[in-house]
């Protein structure tokens, strides 16, 4: 079992392929078309893909595409050749041109001087020893040099079609029915063997030692100075289309239907390449060891390393479906599935028993033994002895009870936890039975635990027992706040500690020998049901759940039961959901009970829906490579801008709303990273980005001034680059803001204050009622001007309407006001906000113009000011996005104002001036306040951030529509005003508060 769990590496050879974790991208997710035929990593750790439809750059998230329309520097929009240099620079091979893209430009790279006219096919790209870009062409082998292109070896016969530079700095080319040798003032032509002297060689590989060649005619290996064929990959289906060999020296090949796996020289594994798989035509690692594989008519896949290994179909198990697991005396392992008994041994799983042989098909308890194992059914237990299954007739009390659990003591009786309580066999005819005579107050047995002192503990669906002469004697849970928890799993720890894990509680309990202390979420433990517990060596404590499989260092666990405040730092390794910092997404983990995972040889192996999981616990689990944040571009004025730090970044007064977009470029998680911005000058602190794909700030009615904005990322190891992305950028101040404007105005008073008192002094008594007049005339302007000012600052320039700062001033007097009304008082009454978020602005924008896209914000502005009546607020929240306050109206009034906002918009197209656009928004809506018993629980920026999520919910369902929050059925958690401030979202999770919808018009 140890040879399963060798030392890790970026791809580890000892797996087979499908225990790698894969990723696929295609159109769906932003990539221009099916056909990836070119992959490069540029300098700050973008990908790019070349593909027939142009170049698309991909930051883990979002893809970013440039064409012929975007970008025409590029010769074609046939990308077939990728390569950045050692200055940052890309690359681009195209069959009517090579072209470089230095910064944000992309410009076609010239022929040089003497060179016949006419277009260059670009095939393939690579760097010499100092760095210089070659070409394979059908010209031959050319060179960049002075910016221009020249030819460095002509060739005729196709020119030149594959490129690698070896050790020894000598150049070797692809090209038809042969591979060219260029070193020093030397060349030499190595022919393909007989028959294949019209093959072409498109891909070249240092592999074992040895030059390998990929063509149409299959796989050829260099023996001397002669090619001979690999006999292991036929030259069928087009032959080989790509080459590649890994940093563990593992060469990859493939063919339209196959990708090969080859080690010293030999084939190691054979994979199907079917659907994403198809038609590899381009191999690449990047720097955090991901192989990229580009497809000719699937698009992109990725493949990492991954924690686990899973033993499923692929090994030869009927039924995936795996309830139990254990392993014998002999190192065998046997797993119980939902249809009999299998055993796992040379890499393959072997039935033993099925399901129909067994009291009932699942097996969802094992005892392995030497030479023979107890098998637990959901309906009575079995043994397997002798190569068949035996039903001793002394099992017959435990028929129709489910056997959750079997257990070998020390003194060699056997127990088993069953539904209908505890049974012990001493080796005679019967059973011993114990129930709720012996002291259980429920019968319902889970688990069973025998502590190195020989005691023997059990776990029920309602606490946890101790079997103390013949009777089961009730353990209190003194401590942790449970009376009753269900109980699945217990494990003693090396010190002598008890942990137990609760089913429905989610919890894990800890007895220090004193008292029980309760670990759930708020102290830092995963919410996940624990099924099962594992201490390894190294001081860490291993759970498998139902949710997935995290690690806990076992000495933050004894001080969690010292320090109450001490908040434990766990990490999880593979969960179900997919969850942000939730490590490997897989299935996992089944039953609740014993034999539901083992350890040995610093492997946990564990059963699951899909197989068995296993994860090596003394692999380097960390991601070390720093990733590089990027500010990519900034919208300003309704114009994005490349965030160019050399550009003039002065901008006008009239700028005030800025948004920038920006990204951390880290793939092998890039679900689980996380992303800080702030905005210096501006931030008080650092935001963390709440949804990774967003990717993007915003920032309206800024002040005149002086800022950097600034992005930092970590990767999902929670590393991250040494240093910020920052821009600086100013904004000049307006008339009245600007220091001169104030001197002058204040030289303007003190003269007038000397004008004044000297006609004071002239003509004190004939002139007093003048003066007045004047200065009150001079008090009247000042308050205007202060109003203008104030009016413009609260309100948006581009739709007429209010923003955040009107809102945030006005809106508490409002609710204070509002709160003397009897219904609202009374909790009939609510306040209603509505986020709304306009579907597809950024299409707009994109397809249409910026232009466009402001008409329709002006278009959806007024449409919202007619439904709005007087005492509610429109407010331009930011970007695409509008937030409604309506005052008081009843509770159940929502659902209907959520449909009429969403038919208004939808129901006219807007005229842009040159054609119509179809308008439609998502919705999210609370009321205010949403629990009347607790009015004050929530403030209204609470009810927004809720409003926000199920508008989110909105846009995952379809757009174009709305849902709102009202009362749950659970009552309100004690989890503090303080926490719920922060994450209102908890209120949610809690089922206090649930989501109606979302709606759809028409539906």
């Amino acid at each position: 079992m140890a040879a399963l769990c060798p030392t890790a590496h970026a791809l580890d050879p000892s797996k087979s392929f499908h225990h790698y974790v894969r990723n696929s991208w295609n159109l769906e997710q932003g990539l221009p078309q099916l056909s990836v035929i070119a992959i490069a990593q540029d300098r700050p750790g973008y990908l790019w893909f070349g593909t027939q439809a142009g170049l698309s750059r991909f930051d883990g998230v979002r893809f970013t595409n440039f064409d012929l329309d975007n970008t025409p520097g590029l010769p074609s929009t046939w990308i077939q050749a990728l390569q950045s240099d050692r200055q940052g620079r890309l690359w681009i091979g195209t069959p009517q041109g090579l072209a470089v893209r230095r910064g944000n430009q992309v410009t076609a790279v010239p022929l040089a001087a003497g060179e016949a006219a006419g277009v260059v096919d670009v095939r393939a790209l690579q760097l010499d020893a100092q760095g210089r870009v070659l070409a394979a062409t059908d010209r031959g082998v050319m060179i960049v040099e002075a910016d221009a292109l020249r030819t460095l070896h002509a060739m005729d016969e196709g020119g030149a079609l594959s490129l690698r530079v070896d050790e020894a700095e000598q150049l070797w080319v692809g090209g038809r029915g042969r591979v060219h040798v260029f070193g020093g003032r030397e060349a030499r032509a190595l022919r393909l063997p007989a028959g294949a002297e019209a093959a072409t060689v498109t891909s070249l590989a240092r592999h074992d030692g040895r030059w390998w060649a990929g063509g149409d005619t299959g796989l050829y290996v260099l023996e001397g100075d002669h090619w001979r064929p690999q006999a292991d990959v036929p030259a069928t289906n087009g032959g080989v289309q790509a080459l590649h060999e890994d940093r563990d020296g593992i060469l990859w090949a493939s063919t339209k239907d196959t990708l090969y796996r080859m080690r010293g020289g030999r084939l190691m594994e054979r994979i199907g390449a079917s659907g994403a798989l198809a038609e590899i035509r381009v191999f690449y690692e990047d720097r955090e060891s991901n192989l990229w594989l580009g497809s000719n008519s699937e698009g992109a896949s990725r493949v990492w390393n991954g924690w686990t290994r899973r033993f499923s179909r692929a090994e030869g198990l009927a039924q995936p479906l795996l309830w139990s697991i254990a392993q014998d005396p002999q190192g065998r392992t046997w797993v119980g599935s939902d249809d009999g008994v299998s055993v796992f041994e040379g890499g393959r799983f072997r039935s033993v028993a099925q399901g129909k042989d067994l009291p009932h098909p699942a097996a969802y308890t094992l005892l392995a033994e030497q030479d023979q194992t107890w098998i637990g059914t959901r309906d009575g237990a079995a043994l397997y002895r002798d190569g068949r299954v035996q039903r001793p007739g002394f099992l017959a009390p435990m028929d129709a009870a489910q056997i959750n659990g079997m257990l070998r003591d020390q003194q060699k009786r056997l127990w088993f936890a069953t539904s209908k309580g505890l049974f012990r066999w001493d080796g005679g005819e019967r059973l011993r039975h114990y129930a709720g005579e012996a002291g259980l107050q429920d019968i319902r047995v889970r688990v069973l635990m025998e502590t190195r002192d020989g005691r023997l503990l059990v776990g029920t669906q309602s606490g946890l027992y101790e079997f103390i002469d013949e009777r089961l004697q009730r353990i209190p849970l003194t401590g942790s706040g449970l009376e009753a928890p269900h109980i699945v799993a217990l494990h003693e720890l090396a010190g002598g500690q008890w942990v137990a894990g609760a089913l429905s509680e989610e919890v894990m309990l800890l007895f220090n020998g004193q008292r029980w202390t309760r670990l759930d979420k708020r102290r830092g433990i995963p919410a996940n049901a624990p099924f099962f517990f594992a201490e390894e060596d190294d001081g860490f404590l291993w759970v498998g759940g139902l949710r997935g499989i995290y690690r806990v260092a076992v000495a933050d666990v004894l001080m969690a039961a010292e320090d109450p405040a001490f908040r434990i730092e766990a990490r999880t390794l593979l969960n179900e959901r997919g969850d942000r910092h939730g490590g490997q997404k897989g299935d996992c983990c089944n039953g609740a009970g014993n034999s539901r995972g083992f350890l040995v040889d610093h492997a946990l192996w564990l059963p699951t829906r899909d197989g068995v999981v296993v994860m090596e616990t003394d692999q380097d689990l960390a991601n070390d490579y720093l990733p590089e944040s990027v500010i990519e571009r900034v919208q300003v004025s309704g114009q994005w801008r490349a965030a160019d730090t050399a550009a003039d970044w002065s901008l006008p007064s009239t700028t005030r709303d800025l948004r920038f977009e920006f990204t951390t470029l880290s793939f092998q998680a890039a679900d689980h990273i996380d992303i800080r911005y702030r905005l210096d000058g501006y931030d008080t602190d650092w935001k963390l980005l709440d949804d990774p794909h967003q990717r993007s700030a915003t920032y309206t009615n800024l002040p005149a001034g002086e800022y950097v904005f600034e992005v930092i990322g970590t990767n999902n190891s929670g590393l991250s680059s040494r240093v910020s992305a920052r821009l600086p950028f100013s904004i000049a101040p307006r008339f009245f803001e600007s220091a001169w404007f104030y001197a002058l105005l204040g030289l303007v008073l003190a003269g007038l204050v000397m004008l004044w008192n000297r006609w004071l002094l002239r003509r004190h008594t004939r002139q007093r009622t003048v003066l007045e007049k004047l200065v009150q005339q001079r008090t009247v302007d000042l308050q205007q001007a202060n109003q203008r000012l104030q009016a413009i600052s609260l309100t948006d320039p581009l739709t007429g309407l209010h923003n955040r700062r009107y809102l945030a001033q006005q809106l508490p007097i409002d609710i204070a006001y509002y709160q003397r009304h009897r219904g609202f008082a009374a909790g009939a009454d609510v306040l209603a906000f509505a986020l709304l978020d306009i579907d597809h602005f950024k299409s707009i924008n994109d397809s249409h113009g910026h232009q466009a896209g402001d008409r329709v914000l002006q278009a959806i502005a007024h449409r919202l000011r007619t439904l709005a009546r007087e005492g509610d607020y429109v407010i331009r929240w930011g970007g695409e996005e509008f937030l409604l306050v309506f005052r008081p109206m009843p509770r159940h009034e929502l659902h209907a104002m959520g449909r009429r906002i969403c038919t208004t918009i939808a129901c006219t197209p807007v005229e842009t001036g040159q054609e119509t656009l179809k308008v439609t928004a998502s919705l999210g809506l609370i009321g205010y306040p949403p629990f009347p018993q607790a009015p004050d629980l929530l403030g209204w920026e609470q009810l927004v951030s809720l409003a926000d999520r199920a508008l989110y919910q909105v846009k995952a369902d379809g757009r174009n529509g709305w849902a709102h929050y009202a009362l749950g059925t659970a009552p309100l958690p004690d989890l503090g005003e303080d926490t719920l401030r922060r994450d209102p979202a908890e209120l949610v999770r809690a089922g206090c508060l649930q989501l109606h919808g979302p709606h759809h018009p028409g539906q």
